[in-house]
């Protein structure tokens, strides 16, 4: 990045893929300063659309190979807020996170069918997998409602 550049901290919201790359292409790009990304799930980043593969078949693993990035890294917590004026970020752990550039890569929300709370389940995060396997191994019939990338080629 351009020595004239005044983002020195890139506060990176979501950490999918997307938040993971984003991180990768700032620092293929040059930019040394200091990246954090946060994200809500209590773990590292992983393949999502691994989620409707192997691992429901075989227990396969969704693990991303190694980042490069050197970001500072915060699991488990969830950005509550947006203060654009003073440059932070809230988290619901009441830290306050300021930022120069801040990058919002936090995914999206399956639209919930409604009336079927016990049966409908979106499958989003590691922890829908296995819950997804389990329902599987009991009772094998499923109704896939969408086609992005878990849904489409699930077997």
């Amino acid at each position: 990045m351009n020595g004239a550049d005044a983002r020195r901290r890139i506060l990176v919201v979501g950490n999918g893929i997307a938040g993971q790359t984003a991180c990768d292409s700032l620092r293929a790009a040059g930019f040394d300063g200091r990246l954090t990304i946060v994200g809500d799930e209590p773990r590292t980043a992983y393949s999502r659309p691994a989620l409707s593969k192997a691992l429901l078949v075989d227990g396969g693993s969704p693990e991303l190979a190694s980042p490069m990035h050197q970001a500072t890294e915060m699991v488990g917590v969830a950005a509550v807020g947006l203060d654009v004026e003073s440059g932070r970020v809230h988290l619901d752990d009441g830290t306050n996170l300021p930022y120069d550039g801040l990058v919002i890569a936090s995914g999206s929300r399956a639209r919930r069918l409604g009336g079927v709370e016990s049966a409908e389940l979106t499958l989003r995060t590691l922890d829908d997998a296995w819950v997804l396997r389990e329902r599987l191994a009991a009772q094998p019939s499923v109704v896939v409602v969408g086609a992005g990338p878990l849904g489409v080629t699930f077997d």
